[in-house]
């Protein structure tokens, strides 16, 4: 049976549909019932509302007949928002899902925010940038798509365990946080404040960006690979220099070790260095411009790609197969 989909709101929940749309589900978009909800660029509409069925209203009675007929229903907004809509008397029969900046209960619960202020107040803005600049942020609409793959998740995770009349609650600023990785563990272990290190990891090195004759290219040499990358360099005598023996020598040293990876490598074309960093096993990727991911060769053959009113956009990111 095809499950049903009632998506009303901004990208979080346009792309939590977009996920249910390219799995099989038949999904309605409510368009225009928040000031947020019509997406005006023309390729991320195309992106996020292809093939789903659109219904412009801001009626609350059509809006609780939609909800009554579908599995899923997806609404984005702040708490007063979703009061509006009558949440409370949304009679979807499945399972409800809640998309706000910082959920349904707590003091924050009415507060609005933007993406930018989410990863500010996640702490991703404090750690992203060089040391001696401004702080930085993450460009396009990384927060409200994680906060609608949340949801995707969890929706699907009630409907496996078959919890109708059941509501997940996403916090958009929480869906930030719960991706910090090690940032705030460092803290609640050590004491240590995370501070921004420009585009290297920091901690070990070298793990950077390093430009090249025809553009850039990366390399992620954890200790273990430390050897491997002095062959890769053509310089296997520096595996015990002292200046770079050690990690701790290396991030002291890096500037050093910095203009010898220029002159090795640096004149060389991405295509080269990728090579080079097969032959030697070590951790090593290029930074593809656009035009290049568009001609992978890889994604190419799995079908990645799919034509929408002219316009190349990527499928879902998974396949079911009986492999």
């Amino acid at each position: 049976m095809t499950t049903r989909v009632l998506e009303i709101g901004g990208l979080a929940a346009g792309f939590c549909g977009r996920l249910y749309r390219q799995g099989g589900a038949d999904v309605v978009r409510v368009d225009q019932a928040a000031p947020d909800a019509w997406v005006s660029d023309a390729a991320l509409d195309r992106f996020l509302h292809h093939g789903k069925r659109r219904i412009a209203t801001t009626d609350p009675l059509m809006v609780r007949e939609l909800a009554a007929q579908a599995d899923v229903l997806v609404v984005e907004g702040t708490p007063s928002y979703l009061a509006s809509l009558g949440w409370d008397n949304l009679d979807c029969p499945g399972v409800r899902v809640a998309i706000t900046p910082f959920g349904l209960t707590g003091p924050y619960k009415d507060w609005h925010a933007t993406g930018s202020v989410l990863l500010a107040m996640g702490g991703y803005t404090y750690i992203m940038g060089d040391p001696d600049r401004a702080p930085l942020t993450l460009p396009g609409h990384y927060v409200q798509y994680q906060s609608g793959q949340h949801a995707y998740i969890a929706a699907n995770a009630l409907q496996f365990e078959g919890a109708d009349n059941q509501t997940a609650d996403v916090s958009m600023w929480e869906a930030v946080l719960s991706l910090s990785q090690f940032t705030t563990i460092m803290w609640t272990s050590n004491g240590d404040i995370r501070q921004r290190h420009g585009s290297d990891f920091g901690l070990l090195y070298p793990i950077n960006i390093f430009p090249c004759a025809d553009g850039w290219f990366h390399v992620n040499v954890v200790p273990t690979f430390w050897a491997a990358f002095t062959r890769m360099l053509g310089k296997p005598e520096l595996e015990k220099d002292p200046r770079f023996a050690e990690n701790a020598d290396r991030l002291v040293n890096r500037a050093q070790l910095d203009q010898i990876i220029h002159e090795q490598l640096g004149g060389r074309t991405k295509s080269a260095i990728m090579r080079l960093g097969e032959e030697a096993r070590v951790p090593t990727g290029v930074l593809q411009e656009l035009h290049e991911v568009l001609a992978d060769e890889h994604l190419a053959s799995r079908g990645f790609w799919e034509e929408v009113a002219g316009v190349r956009v990527p499928k879902i990111a998974y396949e079911i197969t009986d492999r």
